[in-house]
């Protein structure tokens, strides 16, 4: 809807995991300009409670992490019971009530911009096709997310081109005045 702005697209990508993949659970993370990985957006129960696991740095054993460091899908078939999930998913998991969670590395260029992940409230592994098509939505919102960084750096630069042109206009109408 917005080419300039993610939220109306993590938006879509969370309300199409509800519908194709028939979770309650579903979030994006995000990674900043230091490493730290950000809740960006979530559809689902226990928010605040999953907020407090965050942020968390990329090198964090958490499942986001592993996604992006790996560079691959990460699922756990039921988190809360396996003790080889790390602690803080677990948590995370604890804290949503997800049984079962799969969790996309979203890269561009080598770089870890974030990553998709969704959870059932019951103990459901997750198909093939649906890691799969997870993988194409993490693919997916990573244009997304690089077309409105390209929009608005360039919206950005025609402010300053359009700011130094009045200045010049400016700077020549005094020199006609004087």
């Amino acid at each position: 809807e917005s080419i300039a702005d993610t939220e109306p697209v993590f938006e879509k990508i969370l309300e199409s995991f509800e519908r194709l993949f028939g979770v309650r659970h579903a979030g994006i993370n995000q990674v900043d300009e230091d490493g730290q990985v950000h809740l960006a957006a979530y559809k689902g129960t226990g928010r605040a409670t999953l907020e407090r696991v965050y942020p968390f740095p990329v090198e964090s054993d958490a499942a986001s992490g592993v996604a992006l460091r790996e560079r691959r899908v990460v699922h756990y078939p039921n988190p809360q019971s396996d003790p080889d999930v790390p602690e803080t998913t677990r948590q995370g998991c604890i804290a949503s009530g997800m049984h079962s969670v799969l969790f996309a590395p979203m890269l561009w260029e080598g770089r870890a911009l974030g990553v998709l992940f969704m959870g059932r409230d019951r103990v459901a592994p997750f198909t093939d096709k649906e890691i799969a098509l997870l993988k194409t939505f993490a693919d997916q919102a990573v244009i997304a997310m690089q077309n409105a960084r390209l929009f608005n750096e360039t919206h950005e630069a025609l402010e300053r081109q359009t700011r130094s042109e009045e200045h010049t206009s400016e700077l020549q109408s005094h020199v006609r005045i004087s």
